[in-house]
C-alpha cells in the first residue's frame, strides 16, 4: 500500500519535456522517469506479442547500456525509412544502461517504426544481479525500489517477437514445444518473471550446430535449451517462414550465420542469423539489414 500511495502522488510532468531530456541522453529526475515509464507501459501494453511489420527492416542485437550504439543505429536507420527492431537486453553491464533504456523508450513513444522486443535481462530474475538495480540505487537513492519495480513492469509488456516477409525475430530462439505463431501471440503480458515455458525459452535458448532438435543448456541454467537445425527448419517450414534472426550471444565477429539451407531470400544460405550490438564485449556492433529483397549484416 505504501508503494501504491507513493506512486499515486507523483507530480505529472510535461511529457514532451521528459521525452526531450531522455532523447538527449540526460538522466531523468524521479518524477520524470516515472512519467516516462507510465507512458511507455501504456503504449507497450497495447502492442501484440507478435508484431507484424511491412517493408525494409533493420534488426539490432543486445545493447546492454551501449547508449552511443543505440543512438547511432536509430539516427541512421530511422532517417532512411527502416523499421528498427531491437532484440532486448537494454540494461545490465554497460556504463549507460539507464540512459540507454530511457532513450529507447522515449523514441518508441515518438516513433511507430521502432519496435522494442523483450530480452532475458528484461526481468528482475536477471537485472537485480547484473547491474541495473545497482545503477538505479546510485541515481535515485531511497526511491530506487519504486523505479526498479516500474521498469520491470514496463519490460513485462514488451513483445516477444516480430515478423516481416517471412523473417521472424526473437531474442533467444526456438522453444521446445513451440510449433505455431499463435502460441507466441497468446503469451501473457505483465509476466515479470516468465513462467510459461515457451516464453522463457524464447528469451533464453541458444542455437547449436551439433544438435538436431533440443538438448540441455547447462551453461545458462535450469530449463534453458540448445536447439539444432532440425528444430529451426521444422518451425520455419510449419509456419511458412524463411529465416530466424536473434541475438543473445556475443560472437567474436559480432554475428554468426548458422544452419545452412534454402531460405528463399536472395543470397542468404543460412536459416539463422545471430547478431550482437554492444561494443562493451569487445566486438564491433552489428545489425542485420533487410532491404525488401536480401539480408545483409553491417557494422553500426
Amino acid at each position: 500500500m505504501k508503494l501504491m500511495r507513493r506512486l499515486r502522488v507523483r507530480r505529472r510532468a510535461d511529457l514532451e519535456g521528459v521525452l526531450g531530456k531522455a532523447m538527449r541522453g540526460e538522466i531523468l529526475g524521479f518524477d520524470d522517469v516515472m512519467n516516462l515509464l507510465d507512458e511507455a507501459e501504456r503504449k507497450l501494453s497495447e502492442e501484440p506479442q507478435l508484431v507484424k511489420l511491412k517493408g525494409k527492416t533493420v534488426f539490432i542485437g543486445d545493447t546492454h547500456g551501449d547508449f552511443e550504439t543505440s543512438a547511432r543505429a536509430l539516427r541512421k536507420f530511422l532517417s532512411e525509412g527502416y523499421n528498427v527492431v531491437f532484440f532486448g537486453d537494454y540494461v545490465d553491464r554497460g556504463d549507460e544502461q539507464i540512459e540507454n533504456v530511457n532513450y529507447l523508450l522515449a523514441n518508441h513513444l515518438k516513433e511507430d517504426k521502432l519496435i522494442l522486443l523483450r530480452g532475458n535481462h528484461e526481468s528482475p530474475v536477471i537485472n537485480m544481479s547484473y547491474g541495473f538495480m545497482e545503477a538505479l540505487y546510485h541515481v535515485y537513492g531511497s526511491e530506487w525500489p519504486y523505479a526498479y519495480i516500474r521498469y520491470n513492469e514496463v519490460f513485462s509488456n514488451m513483445p516477444y517477437a516480430a515478423i516481416v516477409d517471412g523473417i521472424i525475430a526473437v531474442h533467444g530462439g526456438v522453444a521446445e514445444g513451440l510449433r505455431s505463431l499463435k502460441q507466441i501471440e497468446s503469451l501473457r503480458k505483465k509476466d515479470m518473471v516468465p513462467r510459461n515455458k515457451i516464453a522463457f525459452q524464447i528469451l533464453w535458448n541458444d542455437p547449436s550446430e551439433v544438435l538436431d532438435t533440443f538438448g540441455e543448456n547447462l551453461s545458462r541454467g535450469g530449463g534453458v535449451k540448445y536447439y539444432g537445425k532440425a528444430a529451426v527448419e521444422g518451425f520455419l517450414r510449419a509456419n511458412k517462414l524463411k529465416v530466424l534472426v536473434r541475438s543473445h550471444e556475443a560472437y567474436p565477429d559480432g554475428y554468426a550465420m548458422l544452419f545452412e539451407g534454402e531460405t528463399g531470400i536472395e543470397g542468404l544460405e543460412h536459416m539463422l542469423i545471430s547478431i550482437f550490438s554492444c561494443s562493451y564485449y569487445g566486438v564491433t556492433p552489428k545489425a542485420a539489414v533487410y532491404d525488401g529483397r536480401k539480408v545483409e549484416v553491417v557494422s553500426i
